[in-house]
């Protein structure tokens, strides 16, 4: 694949506020119940879970594979998680590594981590410095075309 080809790319990227829940799930299911719980919170507190930047923080998998994961949306505050009555993660500022990715979301999300953990950061030099981020487009997340981003925040070797 040729630099002017490549799918991914080192960014800078500010730091965000997810206002969200964190559970550890099993599958996509388990992901699916958790977007559920955060929605309905959302509604709850009289917001729009729909113009939301919906992103997914993934802290980890433990040996029988289920997944620390947290479901959220980008707030302007701890404040604003609690007025939503969600818990508050901090993603610091600095340099990712960002692939776009197309695909029904969890599928597009894992291909996405794979390449950046397998191909992209070992060819560079690079190591995963954090939590895998799913930053999610508009649109049906489980359409053929569906669009979203992975980010891995990233440190030399």
């Amino acid at each position: 694949m040729s630099e002017s080809e490549e799918i991914a790319r080192i960014e800078h990227q500010p730091a965000l506020v997810v206002a969200g829940l964190r559970e550890t799930v099993d599958s996509a299911a388990g992901t699916s119940e958790l977007w559920k719980k955060v929605v309905d919170s959302i509604k709850l507190a009289g917001a729009s879970p729909e113009h939301a930047q919906q992103i997914a923080i993934v802290f980890g998998a433990n040996a029988e594979n289920k997944f620390d994961f947290m479901a959220g949306v980008v707030v302007d505050s701890r404040e604003s998680a609690e007025k939503l009555s969600l818990n508050a993660a901090e993603v610091p500022a600095g340099e990712y590594a960002i692939v776009d990715v197309a695909g029904p979301a969890p599928l597009a999300a894992a291909t996405g981590m794979d390449y950046l953990l397998g191909t992209f950061l070992p060819q560079r030099g690079l190591r995963a410095a954090g939590p895998t981020l799913e930053v999610f487009g508009p649109g049906n997340t489980n359409a053929e075309d569906y669009m979203m981003q992975v980010w891995i925040p990233v440190r030399s070797l």
